[in-house]
């Protein structure tokens, strides 16, 4: 049953969820955009990821982006375009496709790089996002 009291707790509730939420807009950290291109060996990878993670004293999300078939990315901070400004680690995921028996059992794909390139605690990939300038960073992986 639906009561008078009930009506203004979910009211109340409604209004705390939206002041948490926000409509996305304030950002309360600055972003640059960053977009590159990934090669392995000389050759750009077809798809993948480039994950952006901030460094110690750098304010933001970790920051995302598609590898396209060209080997290019653009980064993504959750629904906002670009990077948090500040120092990164960023590490390279490539992974290549599982057979029907092995998506069954949950396996992880094979790495088509060298693993260190996906972990942030061995990734030699470091950059700097600085405020105001739009960054080209190539990401050239190697054996």
């Amino acid at each position: 049953m639906v009561t008078r009291r009930n009506r203004r707790r979910f009211g109340v509730i409604l209004i705390f969820a939206a002041c948490l939420c926000g409509c996305g807009s304030d950002l309360r950290f600055d972003t640059a955009t960053v977009t590159g291109t990934v090669t392995y060996n000389g050759k750009p990878l077809d798809h993948g990821e480039v994950v952006f993670v901030p460094l110690e004293g750098t304010p933001g999300p970790q920051a995302v982006g598609t590898i396209q078939t060209d080997g290019s990315f653009e980064m993504r901070s959750g629904n906002v375009p670009g990077v948090a400004v500040g120092k990164h680690r960023v590490t390279v995921h490539c992974r290549g496709e599982l057979t029907p028996e092995q998506a069954k059992s949950l396996a992880l794909p094979k790495s088509l790089i060298p693993e260190k390139y996906g972990l942030a605690d061995t990734t030699p990939l470091t950059y700097e996002v600085e405020e105001g300038r739009d960054h080209v960073f190539p990401i050239n992986l190697e054996d």
